[in-house]
């Protein structure tokens, strides 16, 4: 992925997220919030009618601290308020669950719009109606503490001539394809277009190789500062974007204990002999609403 493409995907998003305060992120070509963090209304004022999903990583205040919110301004905001949201979470979540019927003893009784609550698991395929690609999401774990988290991915079904026809003419092609049908020339396989990981340690990078943008959080800067096994450091993050092979990087969910130039210097310290092709954009500490470029890939 160039820089350019990267910035293009990066520009699509809005969002706000520093550890133990709030997180969300608002990816607009798919119209999804990823987690749902105090302040993500007043924040999106009247964009809360874009949102058709919110994916929920898991139970944790700061990343459902505003659901409550949106889900009351959209009904009664000035906007679309007959439009339906689904909140995808991890299913037998006990906050969630105590979140969603407080939210149920406090709304209207008649809601203006369709509320959907849809439980996921770990392995569970949602499909999406995002145009003529293919596509869905699929949620997988994450490694929190002893607390349920789930990432989410967004995959697009695409199509490509099997490798026995690659080097051949295209004349040749042509031929064979007349002979045997395009389906006989073609294989299908699915490709990550972004994953969002969520809280916990450093993704397994099965569960993301090849995306084009990775959303990981970098908690902390050292080892010293992580008391239990909940978060990633900055070096582990780093290191499983660069086994997944990920063309961009977007980090977010840094400790407010730093300074950005704290983190600008870890950032350095890491990457300093060794190959990291891709952009790393990241929310910084003390800046958490503003999507920086830290690393333009090299």
């Amino acid at each position: 992925m160039s820089q350019n493409h990267a910035e293009g995907m990066i520009d699509q998003f809005r969002g706000y997220s520093k550890a133990m305060f709030a997180s969300w992120l608002f990816y607009k070509p798919a119209r999804i919030l990823f987690d749902a963090g105090e302040g993500v209304s007043p924040a999106m004022h009247n964009f809360i009618y874009a949102i058709e999903r919110v994916c929920i990583s898991h139970g944790h205040y700061d990343h459902v601290g505003g659901l409550t919110g949106l889900i009351l301004s959209r009904s009664n905001a000035m906007g679309d308020r007959e439009k339906p949201l689904v909140i995808h979470h991890p299913r037998g979540d006990a906050q969630i669950a105590a979140l969603r019927r407080y939210i149920e003893s406090i709304a209207p009784r008649r809601m203006s719009y369709d509320l959907i609550w849809e439980p996921v698991e770990a392995d569970s395929t949602i499909p999406l109606a995002t145009g003529r690609t293919p596509t869905f999401l699929q949620t997988f774990p994450m490694r929190h503490g002893y607390n349920m988290s789930v990432g989410y991915r967004m995959v697009e079904r695409r199509h490509r001539l099997k490798e026995a026809y690659r080097n051949l003419p295209g004349p040749e092609i042509a031929k064979i394809g007349r002979e045997k049908g395009r389906e006989a020339l073609h294989e299908y396989y699915d490709h990550i277009h972004l994953a969002y990981c969520g809280d916990g340690m450093a993704v397994n990078p099965d569960e993301v190789r090849g995306a084009e943008l990775l959303i990981h959080e970098a908690t902390f800067l050292a080892a010293d500062d992580r008391k239990t096994e909940s978060h990633a450091l900055l070096a582990e993050t780093l290191e499983a974007a660069r086994a997944a092979e990920v063309k961009c990087l977007l980090l977010f969910h840094l400790s407010g204990r730093y300074t950005t130039r704290d983190f600008e210097e870890a950032m350095a310290v890491e990457l300093k002999g060794k190959q990291t092709p891709f952009p790393i954009y990241a929310l910084p500490p003390r800046h958490p609403r503003r999507i920086r470029l830290m690393h333009g890939g090299a």
